[in-house]
């Protein structure tokens, strides 16, 4: 497993620090962003939840004063994902701006597509690398993704990425869905070939909507039977050494059969989508405020925002390890230093 840097270090037990200090208090206050800057793609996912081509995305100056109202409210962290980041051309002024005035290390999502070409405008300012990888065969990442040369693009630029940015934390994140049971090897040994880590992320099934109804849904899941055999299988690779990121308590939650869980994820993590929109994960057809229209502070004392707090806790539909995890982490923030716990760089 490769060696956190000092400066990884130094962002994890900032965070851990914000996760006691909130759970102290028990103000309910969020301090991690989980900006979804953009839910423009050019891939065709079956699996995703995320993508809306026809959402107009925030411009530039309003982000930058969202970010100067993010600092100011105390927010320590920033993961930017999408849809595709890299589809906005102004990524790199973005992320430079979140580090240098926002003073946020930044977990950044992308497919890879455009690494070799503007890896230089944005890896200086950020602090981890996540890329999308759901094969080791590039015809089926390409097909399951749904655009052909991606994983050759993807590959060429994790290996410039580990030659120019030795520091960079990067890693591979695939997707648990139809098909990976006789894949998890080969991804494995992918990442160890690339000397990246990798996560595993079982899918959601469904976004919530109104009154019940489904925001978006998939139908690329896995039966819970086959489901516990494949992250029973995750936890054994994991406990041989294999360099996975997820902890044990993930694994087990599947292996299992999905007991349930308290979510905490809304004390600890704002979600905005590409159209500025403050999540309610709960209902996403009325989400909470716009962050165009309301200054940030005055979004975070809406009563709704702060109901939301305790409404997720009766919720665990969601399956992704930023949820799962971060709901351990709420609970027992030692879990990012102990062995077998969350490990997010």
């Amino acid at each position: 497993m490769r060696k956190l840097s000092s400066a990884m270090s130094q962002h994890l037990g900032k965070v851990a620090k914000r996760a006691i200090e909130a759970k102290a208090k028990n103000d309910g206050r969020p301090f991690v962003l989980s900006h979804f800057i953009t839910n423009h793609c050019m891939c065709e996912c079956a699996s995703c939840l995320w993508k809306h081509n026809d959402w107009e995305d925030v411009p530039t100056g309003e982000i930058k004063r969202f970010y100067r109202e993010a600092k100011a409210e105390g927010f320590v962290a920033a993961a930017i994902s999408g849809g595709e980041p890299f589809l906005r051309k102004d990524l790199g002024e973005l992320v430079q701006f979140i580090k240098e005035e926002a003073e946020m290390p930044i977990l950044l999502f992308t497919t890879g597509w455009f690494l070799e070409a503007r890896m230089d405008e944005v890896l200086p300012h950020i602090a981890m690398l996540m890329l999308s990888l759901d094969s080791a065969r590039a015809e089926r990442h390409d097909q399951i993704r749904g655009l052909p040369g991606l994983f050759d693009r993807l590959t060429r630029g994790v290996k410039q990425v580990r030659q120019k940015y030795p520091e960079l934390s990067v890693q591979f994140n695939s997707c648990v869905q139809k098909g990976i049971a006789e894949e998890i090897d080969d991804m494995i040994q992918l990442a160890k070939d690339l000397d990246v880590q990798i996560s595993f992320d079982v899918i959601t099934d469904f976004r919530h909507g109104a009154e019940g109804a489904h925001f978006s849904e998939t139908n690329r899941g896995l039966p819970l039977a086959e489901l516990r055999g494949v992250c029973e299988y995750l936890l054994q690779r994991k406990r041989e050494g294999a360099p996975i990121l997820n902890s044990e308590l993930y694994f087990k939650y599947f292996s299992d059969g999905k007991p349930g869980y308290k979510c905490h994820f809304p004390k600890m993590c704002m979600g905005v989508d590409g159209r500025g929109y403050v999540e309610y994960c709960l209902d996403l057809d009325h989400n909470l405020a716009s962050i165009r229209e309301m200054p940030l502070k005055e979004i975070m004392e809406l009563p709704r925002f702060k109901q939301l707090r305790k409404d997720a806790e009766m919720c665990s539909s969601c399956s992704s390890p930023t949820m799962i995890d971060m709901s351990q982490v709420w609970e027992n923030p030692k879990l990012l230093f102990e062995q077998g716990g969350i490990a997010l760089g």
